[in-house]
């Protein structure tokens, strides 16, 4: 099959729902855009469990749906009528990519509250993201409601009989094992949270009068596929730091708000067009940034010669002062009073070492099956920064102790 086909194919679900499961193994490399990007997440997903052809269209509905492809979930539906199942809406990390949202790993909920006029709000809670709230037919944030106006659903609350994925229904759907115990939430729609995300599904109660294939094939086994660039390859910008550091934990600063005396160019641009971390935390270390209070124009070189960045505060008494040097944007630290030795190659790669550690937290501590986020963590890391992982450096010592906060700790911190 060659990438025409692939141009030709993948953008009709129609044509690829009614393609042989066979034809679409051993794909080239490249071709296929967000049809091809959905088409393997539901692959991925099912890692070769063997569906009929209007459940695997539910599944590849699911991926268009995660991924953002809208339009093209909506092409599935109308190739598909009878799909048991499909996503009304879906904040849930896909497989492969790597990315600090959603992350609600370690201690997290999703409660379903109800006022009483019937309607419906879900809380979403982890010691991560903190809380928000969304409207369970869209997934979209709202504001929290007033006190009172809300009450936690008891869990014991009648729901309609029988659900989708529940104890009760007999369609033998394929579930994954992750998506432990569903949520009902009225109307034929079910929640399911895990550390990965949230999602809802609704069933499609025209299933039934749409002609079905019955047979259950395998749609075979595969990994992710991807569009475009990868992060590390992406230009840094203000939407992925916020992201990754959260609005209130970024700084986008102007040209007035920088040292004065710091005249190299990419540190400067970066800065005003992207905005810098203002603060960072990885197991028991944080780091706060010199220039964060928009007041750095009056900070000038130390006796080395270079201008403070920010702190690191990496354990009980043992401190790291980051800094860049003003003309050619090396990234050093001094720690404890030792050095200054090489840290980063410059204030980008030193930011997109920090995001990294955010963007892979949740891979590394609750993987996806065929995902292996330690190790594709690390090489990234070592790709960026070489310093950062060459044993017997002082910057590795340092790299090292943020990096084991997702690679040696749990979210809990052992």
């Amino acid at each position: 099959m060659t990438r025409d086909d692939l141009d030709t194919l993948f953008p009709s679900p129609a044509a690829l729902l009614a393609a042989d499961p066979v034809a679409l193994r051993n794909l080239p490399a490249a071709g296929g855009g967000a049809g091809r990007e959905a088409w393997a997440l539901a692959v991925t997903i099912l890692d070769g469990a063997e569906v009929p052809r209007a459940e695997f269209a539910a599944w590849l509905h699911f991926g268009a749906k995660v991924l953002g492809h809208h339009a093209y979930a909506d092409l599935v539906a109308e190739a598909e009528p009878g799909m048991p199942w499909r996503t009304a809406w879906a904040w849930w990390r896909p497989v492969g990519a790597y990315r600090a949202e959603p992350n609600l790993s370690g201690d997290a909920d999703a409660e379903v509250h109800e006022a009483p006029d019937g309607r419906l709000l879900v809380r979403l809670w982890s010691q991560l993201t903190g809380e928000r709230w969304l409207d369970p037919a869209t997934g979209e944030r709202v504001p929290a409601p007033a006190e009172g106006e809300f009450a936690e659903r008891p869990y014991d609350a009648p729901v309609e009989e029988p659900f989708l994925f529940g104890p009760d229904d007999d369609q033998g759907l394929h579930q994954p094992d992750t998506w432990e115990e569903p949520t009902p939430l009225g109307g034929g729609r079910v929640m399911f949270f895990e550390p990965r995300g949230v999602v809802v599904l609704q069933r499609n109660r025209g299933a039934a009068d749409a002609p079905t294939d019955c047979e259950a094939v395998s749609w075979g086994t595969g990994e992710p596929w991807f569009t475009g660039p990868t992060a590390a390859e992406a230009p840094l910008d203000t939407t992925r730091l916020e992201e990754a550091f959260g609005a209130d934990g970024m700084v986008l600063l102007t040209e007035d708000q920088l040292p004065a005396t710091l005249t190299h160019a990419p540190t400067r641009e970066l800065a005003v067009t992207a905005g810098l971390p203002t603060w960072f935390a990885a197991g028991v270390a944080t780091f706060t940034l010199a220039w964060g209070d928009g007041k750095a124009q009056g900070l000038g070189p130390d006796e080395n010669g270079l201008l403070p960045l920010g702190t690191f505060e990496l354990a009980y008494a043992d401190t790291g002062r980051v800094c860049v040097h003003p003309e050619t944007g090396a990234v050093s630290m001094v720690r404890n009073g030792q050095g200054p030795f090489p840290f980063a190659r410059d204030t980008e790669t030193f930011v997109r070492l920090l995001e990294a550690v955010y963007r892979f937290m949740g891979a590394c501590w609750n993987p996806h099956q065929r995902e292996n986020g330690k190790q594709d963590f690390l090489s990234e890391a070592a790709a960026l920064e070489p310093l950062s992982v060459s044993r017997g450096t002082p910057a590795e010592d340092v790299w090292g102790h943020l990096f084991a906060a997702i690679v040696e700790l749990s979210p809990w911190g052992f």
